[in-house]
């Protein structure tokens, strides 16, 4: 059998930082962001997905960054659905998700039902391969075409 050391944390670099000031530096961003969510109320629309309140094809592009799928314990299948209809009704060009895995790592379960739903309703989608990996296996994103 196979000795496991515990691992410091303390110890362990993360990009060019200890662990401890990896985490100081993760609290200070947030920290920034919701400053800047108070100082610059203007520039943010607070929505509750499904539904967003623009104008059909009000935008050339949009990218979901680290929530659709990423959240596939909490939000469901039907969900999805919604959402994605609702982003592709907002956005004329193209829309990008990303990541395509959970929390966990794991591929989201339904991506090959929605690709194969998305190409049969007409759109172009690819899975593009990216070299940055935020998380275990989290390094791929969904391109949809109009």
């Amino acid at each position: 059998m196979e000795k496991r050391t515990k691992l410091d944390l303390e110890r362990i670099i993360f990009i060019g930082r200890t662990f401890r000031e990896y985490l100081d530096h993760r609290m200070l961003t947030l920290e920034d962001c919701a400053n800047d969510m108070k100082d610059y109320r203007e520039r943010y629309v607070p929505v509750s997905l499904p539904i967003l309140p623009y104008r059909d094809e009000e935008f050339d592009i949009l990218l979901s960054a680290h929530f659709l799928f990423t959240y596939a314990d909490r939000l469901d299948y039907p969900f999805h659905m919604e959402t994605l209809h609702e982003l592709l009704r907002v956005t004329k060009g193209e829309v990008r998700l990303f990541p395509l895995v959970d929390l966990e790592g794991k591929r989201y379960e339904f991506l090959d039902e929605i690709i194969c739903y998305l190409q049969g309703t007409g759109y172009f989608v690819e899975e593009i391969k990216s070299r940055y990996e935020f998380q275990g296996n989290a390094n791929s994103m969904l391109r949809i075409v109009k």
